[in-house]
C-alpha cells in the first residue's frame, strides 16, 4: 500500500466513524517524517484541536498482538542524531493504533475465521502513566505491543502462547479499544467514553451499533 493509499484509508475511517458523531478535522493528515515509520503507516493529524499520532499495528509471526514503533528522529544538530528517541508527552494528545486480525469461532459445522478490525485510542495521560512516551516520570519507549480482544486466538495459532505479561498489558489497553464494523462505523457512545473530553457526542441509532 502506497503512502497515499494508507493516508486515504485513514481519512475514510475518520469521515465514516468520527466526523458523523461530532468530531472535526482541525489539522490535515500528514505523513510521519521518519521514512522507517511507513511500515507502521505512521501519520499525524488533529481532531477537535487534539494532536494525534496514528500507527497501524503490525502482526508479527508467532506472537500474539501487534507491534508498532513510537519514536521519532532527533534534530540533525543533536548528539547521536541517528538514534531514535521516544515520543515526547507534550507533542501529542492521543495515540491512535489501528489493528486488523481474526477470531477463530467453533460451530457445529467446524471452525471458522472471522476478520476483525478495531482501533485503540490512548490518551497521552495514560501513555505517561505506562511509560510509553517520555516525560518527567519516564524516559519512554521506542516500541509498543498492543493486544486487541482476539489476541488469545492469535497466540494459540502462533508458536508462542499468550503470556501472563501480555494478558496484564491487554487488561489496561482494552478499555481504550473500539471495534470498527464492516462499514467503517464505530459505536458513538463508546467513542465518547475515550474521546469525548466530557463533551456529549450524539449516540444516534444510525451510528451506534446494536
Amino acid at each position: 500500500m502506497t503512502n497515499k493509499h494508507y493516508r486515504d484509508a485513514l481519512e475514510s475511517l475518520l469521515v465514516k466513524g468520527f466526523v458523523p458523531v461530532g468530531c472535526k478535522m482541525t489539522k490535515e493528515i500528514t505523513l510521519d517524517s521518519a521514512p522507517e515509520s511507513s511500515k507502521y503507516k505512521a501519520l499525524v493529524f488533529a481532531l477537535n484541536d487534539q494532536n494525534i499520532v496514528y500507527r497501524k499495528g503490525k502482526v508479527t509471526p508467532h506472537r500474539p498482538g501487534a507491534f508498532l514503533s513510537v519514536w521519532q528522529r532527533p534534530s540533525s544538530t543533536a548528539i547521536n542524531s541517528n538514534k531514535p528517541i521516544p515520543l515526547k508527552s507534550n507533542e501529542l494528545d492521543y495515540l491512535f493504533v489501528q489493528v486488523h486480525g481474526h477470531s477463530n469461532v467453533t460451530s457445529k459445522d467446524g471452525s471458522i475465521t472471522i476478520p476483525k478490525n478495531g482501533i485503540f485510542i490512548f490518551p497521552v495521560s495514560l501513555l505517561v502513566d505506562k511509560g510509553v512516551v517520555s516525560s518527567i516520570k519516564s524516559k519512554g519507549k521506542t516500541g509498543l505491543r498492543v493486544f486487541p480482544p482476539w489476541s488469545q486466538d492469535r497466540g494459540v495459532v502462533g508458536t508462542k502462547v499468550f503470556s501472563e505479561s501480555g494478558k496484564k498489558t491487554q487488561r489496561w489497553q482494552l478499555p481504550y479499544f473500539l471495534e470498527i464494523d464492516e462499514d467503517g462505523l464505530i459505536d458513538s457512545c463508546e467513542l465518547n467514553k475515550v474521546f469525548g473530553h466530557g463533551r456529549a457526542l450524539p449516540c444516534s441509532s444510525q451510528h451506534t451499533k446494536s
